[in-house]
């Protein structure tokens, strides 16, 4: 009888999450960057189109054109998008070697960049700075921006970070020379100030400590060039096949996507685990540079399906609730501390009216 009770109250629960659960807002276009204030509000960028979320699911345009009124070639884009302490909007795009700065009264000015990236129509960069070309960009608590630059156009990427001065440090190991990886999909950061980036030409994550350190976190690197296979268990075995994105809980905790498996994995107490995602793995006959089977299913996070290899991106609110951009299926999800996951936006799709 304890056990039927039991049994009736987890099915009460979960139906409680499923109806609880609300209708996802509609986008117009295919989401591009998302990223979480101080309050909880999730900001979603489409197409220079700028939506905020608030924690009871309210929707408004904070800009449904970031560029209108700016004219030129320098204008705002938040392609890539990271909130400081005061809520202030950090943004830019692939490639860029500026970055903008939008308050949260919905005020632009130049954050970051030389001469040549300034614009009549907005303030100016307090301190002028020639920075390297972005392409992932992070940020600390203490309002320290941290990004990745590809080296003269390669697939080879060095790092650096950028202080509230304007002061741009590359990092350079114990002998000077900078530090170099080859590949990058995404890099984080830690409470500490240490910078973590993924590589998926040796499919693992490496930690890169402020004197210089070069450590690997989690992954064989170089173990497989082709065939790669995805093992959970202890950092010391376990394998990785395509990691991208990286954040970090309250714990210190690190959460990353793994693109071409659809999944959220975690690396907690030496350890790697899913935390979300459950596709079929396809073997190596299939496809030699790992994949596994595309899908979209919203419910308890192991049984949840994703589809990232067109596009991912996370980010975390305060609660460690995870928002991530479902690019295959359009889609910004949530993972919750608990293990569900729901879909928060997406596009419309063709059969829907």
């Amino acid at each position: 009888m304890r056990y039927l009770m039991y049994l009736i109250a987890i099915l009460l629960i979960f139906q409680s999450k499923l109806s609880a659960q609300q209708k996802p807002i509609i986008l117009p276009w295919n989401p591009r960057a998302i990223a979480v204030d101080s309050k909880d509000n999730l900001y979603i960028e489409f197409e220079k189109m700028l939506l905020k979320i608030t924690p009871d699911g309210k929707s408004s345009y904070v800009s449904e054109n970031i560029a209108s009124g700016f004219r030129g070639a320098v204008s705002p884009d938040a392609e890539i998008m990271v909130v400081d302490s005061e809520d202030n909007i950090y943004m830019t795009k692939d490639g860029m070697s500026s970055i903008w700065k939008m308050t949260p009264d919905g005020k632009f000015s130049i954050r970051a960049g030389d001469e040549r990236y300034q614009n009549a129509w907005a303030d100016a960069a307090k301190k002028p700075v020639e920075l390297a070309r972005i392409e992932f960009m992070a940020i600390d608590k203490m309002d320290n921006i941290y990004f990745s630059s590809p080296i003269q156009h390669s697939s080879t990427s060095s790092f650096y970070r950028l202080n509230n001065d304007n002061k741009q440090e590359i990092y350079r190991d114990k002998n000077g020379d900078t530090i170099k990886i080859k590949q990058v999909t995404g890099i984080g950061v830690d409470s500490a100030g240490n910078l973590y980036v993924s590589n998926v030409s040796e499919r693992c994550i490496k930690k890169i400590t402020q004197k210089g350190e070069v450590i690997v976190i989690a992954g064989q690197c170089g173990k497989r060039d082709f065939c790669p296979v995805y093992i959970q268990g202890d950092i010391g075995k376990a394998e990785l096949v395509q990691p991208s994105q990286i954040v970090f809980n309250k714990k210190g905790e690190l959460f990353f996507s793994d693109q071409r498996m659809n999944r959220i994995i975690k690396v907690v107490n030496n350890k790697v685990t899913t935390a979300a995602g459950n596709s079929f793995i396809q073997p190596c006959g299939s496809n030699i540079g790992g994949r596994s089977k595309e899908g979209y299913s919203d419910g308890k996070a192991l049984t949840a399906l994703f589809n990232f290899p067109q596009r991912v991106s996370i980010a975390i609110d305060s609660k460690d609730n995870i928002y991530i951009i479902d690019g295959g299926n359009d889609a910004v999800r949530k993972l919750t501390p608990d293990g569900f996951v729901t879909t928060i936006a997406k596009t419309k799709n063709k059969d829907e009216k």
